[in-house]
């Protein structure tokens, strides 16, 4: 039974040529920048997008190799992206550039305001929350274009992306059970789904 990956989505951007390392890092200090109250994958998948630098398709993989990698994951998907894109040194560039925005901004937070008496201002912190609120609906905007990826997943007739989507939200969200454990079986259906076969090796 051979695994098959859904085509390529029609408001998918014309693939152009790849970027230098200048422009991954340029891109990325503009993602970190919009990136107020967090957002990072959004933005990124917009940026990625708008350039025409990835699909949402790679994109999708590139997401999710980032939420199975320990440490941050908007830091872990520009290096995702960056290796993709400009290998090594574009996964430097990446990783630089969304971290410097955030970097020197926390600096000038530290040294400005956090000294102060009750530390942050009201109105800063009524701010902030208003921020964290309008990064949630932008993390909503890229909920459904990697749904859909993964919704459209299959091994032959088989629906495995819907099925392992639908489990997913049922063991982690309903039953509240263990993340790794739930991991550990879902990725495994997901190789025994897509593991090579004679006939991908006769068609590689």
């Amino acid at each position: 039974m051979t695994a098959t990956l859904p085509p390529p989505l029609e408001d998918d951007p014309i693939q152009l040529d790849a970027p230098t390392t200048f422009q991954l890092a340029r891109a990325f200090v503009g993602v970190a920048l919009a990136g107020i109250g967090g957002g990072i994958p959004a933005h990124t998948r917009r940026a990625m997008l708008g350039r025409g630098w990835l699909s949402d398709a790679e994109f999708a993989e590139a997401f999710t190799l980032a939420q199975l990698t320990p440490g941050p994951n908007g830091v872990n998907l520009a290096a995702m992206v960056g290796a993709r894109l400009g290998g090594k040194r574009g996964a430097l560039a990446s990783t630089l550039g969304v971290l410097t925005p955030g970097l020197i901004a926390m600096t000038a937070v530290t040294i400005l305001l956090l000294g102060l008496p009750g530390g942050l201002p009201p109105v800063l912190q009524s701010a902030l929350r208003g921020a964290a609120c309008a990064a949630l609906a932008v993390m909503l905007t890229m909920v459904g274009p990697i749904v859909r990826v993964g919704w459209s997943v299959k091994a032959g007739r088989l629906p495995v992306g819907a099925a392992v989507t639908v489990l997913t939200f049922v063991a982690l969200g309903v039953l509240r059970l263990d993340l790794l454990p739930v991991l550990a079986v879902l990725v495994g259906v997901g190789l025994v789904a897509h593991r090579p076969t004679k006939e991908t090796h006769g068609n590689a």
